[in-house]
């Protein structure tokens, strides 16, 4: 999970253990949703995260 405070900065390190080489992700795009996945088996819409906030590619 992304958390990042009211200046706009993250201060923590976002954890992927299943990304094991940089590779893997470089040149795709990343989007960043304004709320949380509902990490469950039945999703809801974009995963329960909400609205689109940001995109950018790695």
């Amino acid at each position: 999970m992304l958390v990042v405070n009211n200046d706009g900065k993250a201060t923590d390190p976002v954890v992927a253990p299943r990304l094991k080489k940089l590779d893997e992700v470089k040149g795709k795009a990343l989007m960043i949703h304004v709320g949380g996945d509902n990490m469950s088996d039945q999703p809801k819409p974009l995963g329960g995260g909400g609205a689109r906030y940001a995109c950018g590619v790695i």
